[in-house]
């Protein structure tokens, strides 16, 4: 059979390196960065070290791999969907627009098949919440797509501070991290009539609570400092 024009055919080392990150991100979403050993993974891939080590070299590479494999099509199906926010019309429709563009990429992969998605998802979580030295493997990588959403708040909200900015995005980030883990705390508090996994009206309630949150935190006219103050 023909490949498709433009298509790269998918070897065999390929493929292994596939299965290797799927292995590494399922037992580092479980384990951690400092819980899963590298052998952890060989063992559970069912792969020599050699392997591991020709493909990734060292655990911080494989790290680095399992986390930007997933973050690079989320990334640019979110500045895709950011170029598309209008510069025009109310601004609750922009700010929701915007919440869309970042929270939307998410969804569509949650509401999948794929286990991988969900995997990834519970491990962005758990290390955004760390003040883990790793995180500065990706960081360069994240920050990309975060300034891109800074710079479209800050249209829409040209009077806000720069702080002001940052804190709305760092908060829907929060959220949407938080919301897509599937943590199970939402069985927990509910002995399990409320399900963590219902992703799509929990989708819609996040994009509407943090709607409002932007518009709140960036709205606000800035305070003058205290010397303008005193001057009245």
């Amino acid at each position: 059979m023909l490949e498709p024009q433009g298509s790269v055919p998918e070897t065999a080392g390929d493929r292994i390196r596939q299965h290797i990150l799927d292995v590494a991100e399922a037992q580092f979403a479980e384990r951690g960065f400092f819980g899963t050993s590298v052998r952890d993974v060989t063992d559970a891939a069912s792969v020599r070290l050699a392997v591991i080590n020709y493909h990734f070299e060292t655990k911080e590479e494989l790290f680095r791999s399992v986390l930007l494999r997933r973050a690079e099509p989320i990334a640019a199906e979110r500045l895709k969907l950011l170029e598309g926010v209008t510069t025009s019309g109310t601004q609750a429709r922009r700010v929701r627009a915007v919440v869309e563009a970042f929270v939307h990429p998410l969804l569509s992969r949650a509401l999948g098949n794929d286990q991988g998605w969900r995997n990834y998802f519970a491990l962005v979580a758990q290390i955004a919440n760390t003040r883990m030295w790793v995180l500065t493997l990706v960081a360069e990588d994240f920050n990309r797509t975060a300034l891109s959403f800074v710079a479209v708040l800050e249209k829409v909200f040209p009077r806000a501070t720069k702080r002001k900015l940052h804190d709305a995005y760092q908060l829907m980030l929060a959220g949407t991290l938080y919301s897509f883990s599937n943590n199970g705390r939402l069985e927990s508090l509910t002995l399990g009539e409320v399900r963590s996994d219902a992703y799509q009206t929990m989708c819609d309630e996040l994009v509407a609570f943090t709607s409002a949150g932007v518009i709140a935190i960036c709205a606000r006219a800035p305070r003058r400092d205290s010397g303008a103050r005193r001057g009245r």
